[in-house]
């Protein structure tokens, strides 16, 4: 039996299907380009490996066995097999020739305007020079970008972060700025003229980040926390509504303020900064740090950029 598959097997296993898809060894000569002898020795060496007799031959004509067309199937299935193993190879060779692989990114959600510009360009840049390669996307909260990273189940985050395990490498990335803010329904919206810090703090009901936060950062403590998200999406809805107020990363604040929709409450006060990290494991296989590198390039040169156009 076939325990162990050698070489000459699989020849008389395409031989065999040669010769039940031509009905005869004499009509399989021309498709395998080989002797009649050599195609009968084929078949032979299969019948004797098996066991089994595969087809019967002679003057009544040429016809396959009950058990030859269950052979016979068996093989094409194995072909198919071999062609699909054959194609993922040539995938994988493809894939080094041409530095392609797997890159797994994990981000906040909500970030600045200027990091999805440079992750717009570095997403195109990569596929327009490595065709090959594939990007997996996720939004996560800081503490499931950590185990994401950890479990090795993504190879880069990007995010603020409260604690630093000791198992991954941190780097600076960007400073992102907070600011608080209430919907178009909330009461200081139309009256936030006498609005103090202190009345801000325990005055009104506040939205409470589900993820833990460092808490020097935030020049409040507030006294009613009567909602929790874990994205910053979840936020803004949740200000929207009408009775919440809380912090929002200024790029979103911005734009829902633009549409009439949300207003920035003490912003010279109240707002704080927040540094954003890059977060992986050591030693990085090149592709992943190819593109980590040209993310980090590529955004030292928008913030050079910005200096230079605002002196």
């Amino acid at each position: 039996m076939f325990d162990e598959l050698t070489k000459l097997d699989i020849k008389t296993l395409n031989s065999f299907i040669a010769i039940a898809e031509c009905q005869g060894v004499t009509a399989a000569q021309s498709r395998l380009n080989l002797s009649p002898s050599v195609i009968s020795g084929h078949l032979s060496h299969l019948e004797d490996r098996l066991g089994m007799t595969l087809c019967q031959r002679g003057r009544a004509g040429f016809e396959l066995t009950e058990d030859g067309a269950a052979v016979y199937k068996v093989c094409l299935d194995f072909q198919e097999d071999i062609a699909n193993f054959q194609h993922q190879l040539h995938y994988i060779r493809q894939l080094d020739a041409v530095k392609g692989g797997h890159i797994r990114l994990c981000l906040a959600d909500q970030l600045p305007k200027s990091f999805y510009r440079a992750l717009q360009h570095c997403l195109s840049e990569s596929y327009t020079n490595h065709p090959l390669i594939h990007f997996s996307l996720d939004v996560q909260s800081p503490e499931h970008m950590l185990e994401s990273l950890l479990n090795n189940e993504s190879d880069i985050g990007v995010g603020f972060f409260a604690n630093f395990p000791p198992a991954l490498t941190f780097k600076p990335a960007f400073i992102e700025r907070q600011v608080v803010c209430c919907g178009h329904h909330h009461s200081l919206y139309e009256d936030s003229e006498s609005l103090t810090v202190a009345k801000l703090e325990h005055h009104y009901a506040w939205v409470k980040r589900g993820y833990l936060v460092d808490h020097q950062l935030s020049p409040f403590r507030p006294s009613k926390l009567t909602a929790t998200t874990y994205h910053m999406e979840a936020t803004a809805q949740l200000i929207l509504a009408g009775h919440h107020i809380g912090y929002l990363p200024y790029d979103l604040a911005k734009q829902y303020e633009q549409s009439g929709l949300i207003k920035i409450l003490l912003p010279e006060l109240a707002s704080y900064e927040v540094q954003h990290y890059w977060a992986h494991r050591p030693n990085l296989g090149k592709p992943v740090a190819g593109f980590l590198t040209e993310m980090t390039q590529y955004m030292t040169r928008q913030l050079l950029s910005l200096r230079i156009d605002c002196p």
